[in-house]
C-alpha cells in the first residue's frame, strides 16, 4: 500500500511535489495502490516511483519524469503522457488501453505483457524495449521507434506502422493480421513466424512484415486481386504440413529456406491437434493462397494422404504443381489426382538437406539459387 504521507504531498500539488522530491533526491517514494484517477500529475517528478498496481486511468501526466519507475501492472486507461519519460521504466503487465503516449520516452524500458489496445504511440521512442507479448492490437505506432525492440509472442493486429523505424528490431511467433507496414526505416534483425490469420483462426505465417501484408489481402480482401492469377511467374510458394510439437522447427524454417532461394513462402499447419482453432482446412483457408501461388510444397511427414488432401484441393484451385518433400519417402502419387502436377518427391532428414532438395526443384524454375 502507498505511503500515506508521500500520496497525500502527491495530492498537495505537483509544485510542492516537485520541491519535496528535489530536497530529498534519497527517498523512492512509495505509491504503490495508490488511486490517481483522473489526477493532474502534468510534469510530476516521479522517477523511481513505486507506483505498482496504482490506478492512473485518465491521469493527465503529460512531460511527467517517470524515469525507472516501477509500474508493474499498473493501470493507465486513456491517461494523457504526451512527451513523459519512462525510459527504463517496469511496465510489465501495465494497461495504457487508449491512452495517448504521443513522443513518449520509453528507452529500454520492460513492456511484457503490458496492454496497449489503441494506444496512441506516434512519435514515441520505444528503442530497446521489451514488448513480448505485449497486447499492440490497433496501436499507432507512426513514426516511432522501436530500434533493436524485443517484440517476441506480441500481438500487432490491425496496428499501424508507417514510416516506424525497426532497425535491429526481433519480430517473431508475432501476431500480424491487419497490419499497415508502410515506409518501414532499417531492417529487423529477426523476423520469422509472422501469423497473418486472426488469433481465432488457424495460423499460416509468413517470414517478413511486407509479405505478411501482401498475404492477408490475398487472403482477406473483399475482392480479386489483380496479380493472383499469375501464379507462372509468382515468387509465392504455399507450403503445407504438420509442424506443431518437435516438428515446429521445420515449419518455422521454411520462410527462410525458401527466401534464401529467391521465393516468399507462406506456411500453413495441417495439424489438427491442440493449438487456436486447430490446423488449416484446405478448402476453406488456403485456397486464395494456392491460386496465387507458384506451385504447393507438401511436406508429407505424418500425412495419413496425400493424396486425398491434393483431391481436396482440386476442389479449390483446378490445376497447379506440386513438391512432394518428406522425413519419410513421400508415396507416389499413381496416378496423381487429375490437374495436379507432381515436379518432384523427395526425402530429407535434417533442415539443411530439406534446403538442397527445395535448391534443386526450384532452381529449375529458373530463380538464382545460392
Amino acid at each position: 500500500m502507498a505511503n500515506p504521507s508521500h500520496l497525500k504531498r502527491l495530492l498537495e500539488g505537483v509544485d510542492g511535489w516537485n520541491e519535496w522530491r528535489r530536497q530529498h533526491p534519497e527517498i523512492k517514494p512509495d505509491l504503490s495502490d495508490a488511486r490517481l484517477v483522473n489526477a493532474d500529475l502534468e510534469r510530476a517528478v516521479l522517477d523511481n516511483a513505486d507506483l505498482r498496481r496504482a490506478d492512473l486511468s485518465k491521469a493527465q501526466l503529460s512531460h511527467a519524469s517517470l524515469h525507472s519507475a516501477d509500474l508493474e501492472s499498473a493501470t493507465l486507461i486513456l491517461a494523457d503522457l504526451l512527451g513523459a519519460v519512462l525510459n527504463q521504466a517496469n511496465l510489465t503487465g501495465t494497461s495504457f488501453f487508449g491512452a495517448f503516449l504521443f513522443g513518449t520516452r520509453l528507452k529500454s524500458a520492460r513492456l511484457n505483457g503490458a496492454n496497449l489496445l489503441g494506444a496512441m504511440l506516434m512519435g514515441a521512442d520505444l528503442s530497446g524495449a521489451d514488448l513480448t507479448g505485449a497486447h499492440l492490437m490497433s496501436a499507432n505506432f507512426h513514426e516511432a521507434n522501436l530500434s533493436d525492440a524485443l517484440l517476441e509472442g506480441a500481438d500487432l493486429t490491425a496496428a499501424s506502422l508507417v514510416g516506424t523505424r525497426i532497425q535491429g528490431a526481433r519480430l517473431s511467433s508475432c501476431w500480424v493480421h491487419g497490419i499497415a507496414a508502410w515506409k518501414l526505416e532499417g531492417e529487423p534483425s529477426v523476423q520469422s513466424k509472422l501469423m497473418i490469420t486472426p488469433r481465432s483462426d488457424p495460423p499460416i505465417w509468413v517470414g517478413d512484415l511486407e509479405t505478411a501484408q501482401c498475404m492477408s489481402l490475398l487472403l482477406y480482401g473483399r475482392r480479386p486481386i489483380p496479380f493472383a492469377s499469375m501464379t507462372s511467374e509468382s515468387r509465392v510458394l504455399l507450403v503445407l504440413g504438420r509442424f506443431r510439437g518437435p516438428r515446429q522447427e521445420v515449419g518455422d524454417a521454411f520462410p527462410s529456406l525458401v527466401g534464401d532461394l529467391g521465393f516468399v513462402a507462406a506456411v500453413g499447419d495441417l495439424d489438427r491437434r491442440g493449438g487456436p482453432g486447430g490446423g488449416v482446412d484446405p478448402v476453406r483457408n488456403v485456397g486464395p493462397l494456392l491460386r496465387a501461388s507458384r506451385m504447393l510444397i507438401l511436406d508429407t511427414t505424418g500425412l495419413k494422404s496425400s493424396a486425398r488432401l491434393l483431391e481436396q484441393l482440386t476442389a479449390v484451385v483446378s490445376a497447379f504443381s506440386v513438391l512432394l518433400v518428406g522425413e519419410d519417402a513421400p508415396a507416389a502419387l499413381d496416378p496423381a489426382p487429375a490437374g495436379v502436377q507432381v515436379l518432384a518427391s523427395e526425402r530429407y532428414g535434417e533442415i539443411s538437406e530439406l534446403k538442397t532438395k527445395l535448391a534443386k526443384t526450384l532452381g529449375s524454375l529458373g530463380r538464382t539459387v545460392e
